[in-house]
């Protein structure tokens, strides 16, 4: 969001311990998705993405029933792979959906995969997040289609937990200030369910790219509503306790999709 970018300064000098990713401007409902996320090691990189890469092809040989496992990176090594779920009990599946695919797959090739795969990873972990409806922001006129998107930008803010409220109200407002004004660029809100601090959220936005990112805010209907975002950034801000920025980009080449 446009006020958070103005404080870029302060946002690189904060930080916080939590971290997720997303795809912008997509779901117009509330969508749970199981996340995870994989830290590789800098001195393998090359064979994490050698790797991620065979994964894709092992899936499609094993048939993963799976609608569908969205990948992204960020420039700092993380990566993060999506699954979307219709209800907490579709968890209950899993072993049973990744099972099928290994049989077919074959246990040794599976296991000489996960040695190559998870040696090139300092570690990995999984948590569940929402990506709500309510208060993600989507254009009815983007600047972009989701196809376009190059560049993602992560906004991750801790907030103090009673005022989880307050914080959502400022959200809405942010959101129809964007609605009345018709803003072409569009954000994701992310909200904590299981796996990680309960006062974590994320803000998510894309691009086509870096420079088009950073002219944006330069935009006639983005200094239009400069002022009201001031007032918002103040109202936000009293409540949050620490923000972060990460910046990376989707990659559909490590991304699965059912046949």
């Amino acid at each position: 969001m446009i006020k958070l970018k103005l404080f870029l300064p302060l946002l690189i000098l904060l930080s916080v311990c939590f971290s997720f990713a997303s795809f912008a401007q997509e779901e117009t409902k509330d969508q749970l998705y199981w996340i995870r996320e994989e830290v590789v090691d800098v001195s393998k990189w090359d064979q994490y993405e050698q790797t991620s890469k065979q994964w894709v092809d092992l899936m499609n040989e094993g048939g993963l029933d799976l609608p569908y496992v969205r990948a992204s990176q960020r420039d700092d090594g993380h990566y993060y792979y999506l699954i979307p779920l219709n209800n907490y009990a579709e968890i209950d599946n899993f072993p049973d959906v990744f099972g099928s695919a290994v049989n077919k797959i074959g246990k040794e090739k599976w296991d000489s995969f996960m040695q190559e795969n998870e040696s090139s990873m300092i570690t990995h972990k999984d948590f569940i997040a929402k990506r709500s409806g309510k208060y993600s922001y989507d254009p009815k006129e983007p600047r972009i289609k989701p196809e376009e998107t190059g560049f993602l930008h992560w906004i991750f803010f801790s907030y103090k937990l009673e005022k989880r409220k307050e914080i959502l109200e400022v959200l809405a407002e942010w959101k129809k200030l964007y609605e009345d004004n018709n803003i072409p660029e569009g954000w994701g809100v992310w909200i904590i369910e299981i796996g990680e601090a309960n006062n974590m959220m994320a803000i998510v936005e894309g691009a086509k790219d870096g420079e088009s990112f950073y002219a944006a805010m330069d935009d006639e209907s983005r200094q239009k509503i400069k002022d009201d975002e001031n007032k918002l950034w103040v109202k936000f801000s009293k409540n949050v306790i620490s923000i972060d920025e990460k910046f990376g980009k989707p990659r559909p080449d490590l991304s699965y999709f059912k046949k």
